[in-house]
């Protein structure tokens, strides 16, 4: 939920409806919410229209008359109140802002029509008018955050379990496949695929011999897997080609070349018959393989060193997932410790205002609840990091994006770095983009008010079990 900002946090006090320059009217309700009125005389706005008919009735081309000739009168008629219209909202609009600016008022969302005030803007029947707008407020309060506040920081115990997890991934990985005879729970089956009628035969138009593959242990219907284990090249059986894949309409479409919408259509019932089991072989723990996993400059010499890398490695992994996990708990621990109170009523019913496709009565208050806790969490941010005088400058947002993109493509298996060519050009690309330069910024500032937070709290180291603590993140997100 974005703020007007960034205007200061410093607050002006009122008294009710003080007269402000420029006839300004400012009502503060309560601590969250307020009122402003812009009244606006017809000396404001009188000198102006008459400017713009003016300048219109130069362009203007009515019939019976040339360009530049129409009688005033006549242009002011039929565009007059238009001008008028425009020009009173931008007046009104205007004066709204210059009020808020000059006054630091320090608001959420942005003003909006008032709906206990009413305007005065009927063009027909007044020369003077008033426009009537509601205002949230943000709360005024004091950091809470000292050496006494207390949170976990989860030391990971890498065992030699996890070493040789890893390593048996990095073979399985790293090895070749080769074909065996019959399956096991981990072999990749590849088959035909025809789709059935309900008398059992191919059915006529539909799926016929479409290549697939897929793993037995990967198929979450246990009955359903169990069929698939023991099987050679040759052997059929009917299966519900749905369950295979564990009814993914995308898996299922992109498996069998066909368009998602026609997913529901198929039948479920599938003949599949195996063509070939593969099996992915170890790869084995030799100098070509630690120079595939560490490089040719600077890879392990014996089986020793290279489990003492992958140990070494697994630590630094489940370092920052506790890094991971402390930020999380901090944006929670702040947001509990503050119990701000929010102009609630005012940010829904912008909202609802602001997004009507995203926003309606009937789920407000759950969406609701999700944009308020980001927003609390916001504004406890920007409290710590104007206290710790943190900002971020044209370097940390360069650097912050090109993290962000070295982090999206490993998501899609690309082996990226920060020195790589293609990732400056794409940085370089969207510095461009104001609302990335702040997107960027905004995460350079959250990282740097949480470091500094973890300065001033108390830190107590935490040993765990890899399997308690993710059993422990997982109930947490339950």
């Amino acid at each position: 939920m974005p703020r007007t900002d960034r205007l200061s946090a410093d607050e002006v006090w009122y008294n009710n409806y003080i007269k402000y320059p420029v006839n300004v009217k400012y009502d503060k309700i309560d601590d969250l919410n307020a009122t402003i009125v812009v009244d606006i005389a017809k000396e404001d706005y009188e000198q102006k229209v008459n400017d713009e008919v003016k300048k219109l009735q130069k362009k203007v081309v009515l019939k019976g008359f040339r360009q530049g000739k129409a009688p005033m009168a006549m242009v002011n008629k039929m565009y007059g109140k238009s001008i008028l219209a425009d020009e009173l909202n931008s007046m009104a609009s205007k004066k709204l802002n210059e009020y808020i600016t000059e006054n630091k008022l320090d608001i959420l969302g942005y003003p909006m029509s008032s709906d206990t005030l009413e305007s005065k803007i009927d063009l027909e029947s007044n020369e003077e008018f008033s426009f009537a707008f509601d205002l949230g407020l943000a709360p005024s309060f004091e950091l809470k955050i000292d050496k006494k506040d207390k949170l976990p920081l989860y030391k990971l115990e890498v065992t030699k379990t996890e070493i040789d997890k890893d390593i048996a991934h990095a073979r399985e990985q790293s090895g070749d496949m080769e074909v065996v005879d019959v399956s096991e729970g981990e072999d990749i089956i590849y088959a035909f695929a025809t789709e059935l009628n309900e008398d059992g035969n191919a059915l006529e138009g539909g799926v016929e011999k479409a290549t697939i593959s897929f793993v037995a242990n990967m198929i979450e219907d246990k009955k359903l897997q169990k069929k698939f284990l023991g099987l050679k090249a040759g052997d059929t059986l009917n299966a519900n080609i749905k369950k295979v894949f564990n009814d993914n309409e995308t898996v299922i479409s992109n498996t069998l070349a066909m368009p998602k919408e026609g997913v529901n259509d198929l039948n479920d019932s599938f003949t599949i018959e195996v063509t070939e089991v593969k099996r992915r072989t170890l790869a084995e723990l030799n100098e070509d393989f630690y120079k595939n996993m560490f490089g040719a400059e600077d890879f392990p010499k014996n089986e020793e060193e290279y489990r003492d890398r992958v140990k070494a490695n697994l630590e630094r992994y489940y370092a920052n997932e506790a890094q991971t996990w402390l930020d999380h708990e901090i944006g929670d621990y702040i947001i509990e410790k503050h119990g701000l109170n929010l102009p609630d009523n005012f940010l829904k019913r912008w909202l609802q205002a602001s997004n009507e496709k995203e926003y309606n009565a009937e789920n407000i208050d759950e969406r609701y609840a999700k944009e308020r806790e980001a927003l609390v969490r916001r504004l406890i941010v920007e409290k710590v990091a104007e206290k710790e005088e943190i900002k971020a400058n044209a370097e940390d947002i360069k650097e912050e994006a090109s993290i962000y993109f070295v982090s999206m493509y490993r998501q899609y298996g690309m082996n990226a770095s920060i020195q790589d060519a293609f990732i400056s050009e794409t940085v370089e690309k969207k510095l461009k983009e104001r609302e990335f330069v702040e997107q960027m910024g905004d995460r350079v500032v959250y990282r740097k008010v949480y470091d500094a937070i973890k300065q001033i709290i108390t830190l107590k180291e935490k040993k765990t079990s890899i399997e308690k603590y993710y059993k422990m993140v997982n109930e947490h997100k339950h």
